[in-house]
């Protein structure tokens, strides 16, 4: 990942615990390997609420996209194409009303197949086949079937492993939260820092314009957890929020921070067993 590029909600009651959000395992995980053939059956069953998001997640970041799937589930990892932002998400096969698919891995058009979900309403039942003797992708929602082409795998970049980046802090904020400080920040700058103040015991999003400057300051009481440590990197105001845009659901995203280091956001899906996190490049000090 390139690291020369970046750039009110109600109180809640103070959190005892950290909540429980699924952390995703990214590194060398053998059940996705986003290398390999082609699955020779794929076949997935489920309610447009669950499968839509999914595609949702990673269409906001790439066109095209590899999915991998074993019997434990699905996954797609990717990185847009100046390797700033990353994506990996991971669904496990029980989210399904049915999962019948072979190892391998796929090319998908992702954005296609949003398309395609985006006729039916979040209860119909919604249906991915692979029909492998003409190498297209055949989604069903509601009696309609839309067919795309599957894109050779090799034509896609090959995702690297989300890196182990050192972040002290973690800070669990809830989704308006989050939604109101990249907004405050982006009418003034393209720019936002992420600033955590241990001593402090405060999360600060900071902008600074021409004239102008903001900070919006989350205390403990005011976050769903937090678990301070000092912390400060710089961001494409733009960038973070899209990815807030595209984070499924309305629970708390967890941002994992460090010292000019690559943010870490992710939330859980709303109506699957599974988590998608995104990972994004700081601008560099100057």
């Amino acid at each position: 990942m390139s690291t020369d590029q970046q750039q009110p909600a109600d109180e809640q009651e103070p959190a005892t615990e950290t909540p429980d959000t699924p952390d995703g395992g990214t590194d060398n995980d053998a059940t996705a390997p986003f290398t390999g053939p082609t699955p020779t059956q794929f076949d997935l069953v489920a309610d447009v609420a669950v499968l839509k998001p999914i595609f949702e997640v990673a269409a906001s970041l790439v066109e095209q996209c590899r999915i991998a799937v074993s019997a434990d589930g699905l996954a797609m990892r990717a990185v847009d194409a100046e390797c700033i932002s990353m994506l990996e998400l991971r669904v496990d096969a029980a989210s399904f009303d049915r999962f019948d698919v072979t190892e391998g891995v796929l090319g998908v058009n992702v954005q296609h197949v949003v398309d395609a979900l985006s006729v039916g309403d979040a209860d119909d039942v919604g249906r991915l086949t692979l029909n492998a003797s003409a190498s297209e992708l055949e989604v069903d929602v509601d009696g309609i079937t839309r067919t795309t082409e599957l894109i050779p795998t090799e034509s896609i970049r090959t995702p690297p492993n989300l890196p182990e980046i050192e972040s002290p802090a973690t800070c669990h904020i809830s989704r308006p939260d989050l939604s109101f400080a990249l907004s405050a920040a982006g009418v003034l700058s393209e720019r936002v820092e992420i600033d955590v103040d241990a001593d402090d015991g405060e999360l600060r999003f900071c902008a600074n314009g021409d004239i102008d400057s903001m900070v919006y300051r989350r205390e403990p009481q005011e976050l769903v957890a937090f678990e301070p440590a000092d912390a400060l990197a710089r961001f494409e105001t733009s960038r973070l929020r899209t990815i807030d845009r595209a984070l499924p659901g309305e629970a708390p995203r967890k941002l994992e921070v460090g010292q000019h280091n690559p943010v870490r956001i992710s939330a859980p899906f709303p109506d699957a067993e599974g988590v998608c996190q995104f990972m994004v490049a700081p601008k560099l000090p100057t």
